[in-house]
């Protein structure tokens, strides 16, 4: 395994409860993810990392970033960051899209756009690959919880699932006995 660090990320499952799906009844890996980093506290972790720039510099440049990159894909001009990936806007169409040329001369384009949306295309060059199969390569996968919803917190269904987690053990790792004193 060449894990860049030994940090592992826990792989939860959880079940398909979907009586109307022909997956019903069969578990799937989601990775458990921990709260998000803010932007001071990524620009933190940079600083840590043995930088030459203290924090506040850091967050600085991490600031007209965020906000240059916005303004760049609004133009429709992709971003590229070396090492991470391309930024690039797409258009979320209305009602299916249009029937014809002649369609949309009798409307704007405001019309036809629902939104538009800002998609991410992680880098696969042979030095920066971080796709997914390269990516994983580069984690540390350990089982964490088996995921049941248990309730939920709204009659409808529709908002916040109460959820029980069960710890999976894994039969496969064995530990190394204790030394003896």
């Amino acid at each position: 395994m060449s894990t860049v660090n030994s940090i592992e990320l826990k792989v939860n499952l959880r079940k398909n409860n979907n009586e109307k799906s022909d997956q019903f009844g069969k578990y799937y890996a989601e990775l458990e993810r921990k709260r998000t980093l803010s932007l001071k506290g990524l620009a933190k972790h940079i600083a840590d990392h043995g930088s030459i720039f203290t924090r506040d510099v850091i967050e600085g440049v991490l600031c007209k970033l965020c906000q240059c990159v916005p303004e760049l894909l609004s133009q429709g001009v992709p971003v590229k960051l070396d090492g991470l990936g391309t930024f690039y806007p797409t258009a979320e169409n209305k009602n299916g899209g249009l029937e014809s040329i002649e369609a949309a001369k009798n409307m704007s384009p405001e019309t036809q756009v629902e939104g538009i949306r800002i998609r991410f295309q992680a880098e696969g060059s042979d030095l920066d690959n971080i796709t997914s199969k390269a990516f994983k390569e580069k984690c540390s996968l350990v089982w964490g919880d088996e995921i049941e919803i248990t309730g939920y917190k709204d009659a409808d269904k529709k908002y916040g699932p109460i959820y029980k987690k069960t710890p999976i053990s894994n039969p496969i790792v064995e530990e190394e006995p204790e030394p003896e004193p």
